[in-house]
């Protein structure tokens, strides 16, 4: 009889949004096959991110919730959401200028051509149109308006949507998800890990005296990487020369104005500020680097910016960069522990999410097959490397040089690939890439669109289509788009009970007695 080699009990080391997330993904899973426990530090020995803190999401949020088997309504309410369409850039091509990068389709496929060739075109001719008037997720960002595609009135009903989250909130939620599926979490402090003579990880040992034996051991423990840095000692790959932001701060400020439904990234001298809503709070955050600007100054500077803010300030340090590998033998590493990309692509959530549906795509047994583990460590490395590319072209586009930090991106040395996809585009407005990425060709063009990037060419084929048939496309879309935007409601209208809260608040602060 040949020997059980099935994973039988699965460690989680570390909570917080990784955590969580990992345990209730592979419970959802697994569950009832393995046990999965989730190490997490008492709460005295490690720091929590207080409510008001939100994080972007990008639409892939939304699988998440499916696969957990949530209701997306409960899910929203608890973790204060609100939903986004995007982002808007001010200031980030040149001072006073202004570009969308938008979740959803810009315009139609025409003879299965994407609709950017034909902008290019119409461009040479001269035609000058309105973006938004071909973006719906745009269209709907610069009005404030929502709705959800699902809605029976066929108002925008492709429109790609993805989430605001309190951080917080966000973590909790899926700790309780995990815990009702039956993960146990251990409050124990991590101090050291006995290996097998293979030098994989046997067990754990706790500050208390207490061990954890598993088969498997996830690494949640952020950029320490307790696990996969410390035990195994797999390296670290530093992008700093790439993405030399370092350091974020961020505070929670009053809600006084309309929620609106995408992030406000707004350049500054040494990095960018963000702004975005919640259910009952304004969230705003720096990211800088320390080379060019410290602490006290970053802070004095987003401050300036937050008319009444409700928490103290929260900063955090961190290192753009991947692990060389994520997998070492019963190691995965997930979250920071794996990699980190600065936060002005909003992927931390969708690393971690997509890193565990990875996992299970390889899911090992106590054999641990090195080929397996070599695919999961390509596929994460490289996407990890398409979204540094992607993050690095927002800063190398960018014509500012009113301070040192922006000058440094003139002459920079960039990733191959990232400069041959830019040449390309430049050449004749073609995009290639490899399959799958998590940003689309759309993606890359709304990036380039917005810094002003303009193709020398544009792409021979759209020459094969009769000229007046695309305007007549063009018309409709146009109409559509305009129609949709003016039938949808409000996005602060889908926050009934939150408007309710918020009205109860001021009104109790106009009526109060003034103080003598």
């Amino acid at each position: 009889m040949e020997p059980d080699r099935r994973i039988r009990r699965i460690a989680v080391v570390g909570g917080g949004t990784a955590g969580w997330t990992a345990a209730a993904m592979l419970n959802r899973k697994l569950g009832g096959h393995c046990s999965i426990h989730v190490v997490d530090a008492p709460l005295a020995d490690e720091p929590r991110v207080s409510a008001g803190h939100a994080e972007a999401t990008l639409p892939s949020v939304l699988e998440l919730v499916r696969f957990l088997g949530v209701d997306q309504n409960e899910f929203v309410e608890k973790t204060q959401s609100t939903y986004s369409l995007g982002n808007r850039f001010q200031d980030w091509g040149a001072a006073g200028e202004t570009f969308w990068h938008p979740f959803g389709a810009f315009g139609v496929l025409i003879e299965r051509r994407p609709f950017y060739h034909f902008w290019h075109k119409a461009r040479t001719q001269g035609v000058k149109l309105k973006i938004e008037l071909f973006s719906q997720e745009m269209s709907f960002g610069m009005a404030n308006r929502f709705i959800f595609p699902s809605n029976s009135m066929g108002v925008a009903p492709h429109l790609r949507y993805a989430l605001h989250v309190d951080g917080a909130l966000y973590a909790r939620s899926l700790r309780s998800v995990a815990e009702r599926g039956g993960v146990i979490r251990l409050e124990r402090k991590v101090v050291s890990a006995s290996r097998r003579e293979d030098g994989s990880i046997d067990e754990l040992q706790f500050e208390d005296g207490g061990s954890l034996r598993a088969d498997l051991f996830i690494d949640c423990t952020g950029s320490r990487a307790q696990l996969i840095g410390e035990v195994m000692g797999v390296g670290y790959q530093d992008w700093s020369r790439w993405l030399p932001c370092d350091r974020v701060v961020s505070v929670p400020g009053a809600l006084s104005d309309v929620r609106s439904p995408f992030v406000q990234n707004v350049a500054k001298a040494s990095g960018w500020q963000w702004r975005m809503a919640l259910q009952q709070v304004v969230s705003h955050g720096q990211v800088y680097a320390s080379a060019h600007q410290g602490d006290d100054d970053a802070l004095k500077e987003l401050m300036g910016t937050v008319s009444e803010p409700l928490a103290e300030p929260r900063v955090r340090a961190f290192t753009s960069g991947r692990r060389d590998i994520s997998w070492c033998r019963n190691v995965v590493a997930l979250g920071a522990a794996a990699g980190c990309v600065e936060p002005l692509t909003a992927c931390e959530q969708h690393l971690v999410t997509n890193s565990v549906f990875n996992l299970l795509d390889h899911f090992p047994d106590r054999e641990f097959d090195p080929a397996n583990i070599a695919s999961y460590n390509a596929i994460i490395g490289d996407e990890l490397e398409r979204i540094r590319d992607f993050t690095l072209l927002h800063y190398r586009l960018s014509r500012r040089d009113d301070s040192a930090f922006w000058r440094g991106f003139a002459g920079l040395e960039i990733p191959a690939t990232l400069a041959q996809r830019i040449e390309m585009y430049r050449a004749s407005g073609r995009l290639v890439l490899r399959q799958p990425e998590l940003f689309s060709e759309l993606d890359w063009f709304w990036v380039l669109e917005g810094m002003g990037v303009v193709p020398r060419d544009y792409d021979p084929l759209v020459d094969t289509v009769d000229y007046e048939q695309v305007k007549r496309v063009m018309l409709a879309v146009s109409q559509k788009i305009s129609s949709d935007t003016g039938a949808a409601p409000t996005h602060d209208s889908f926050f009934p009970q939150a408007n309710a809260r918020l009205a109860g608040v001021r009104k109790a602060i106009s009526t109060a007695p003034s103080a003598s």
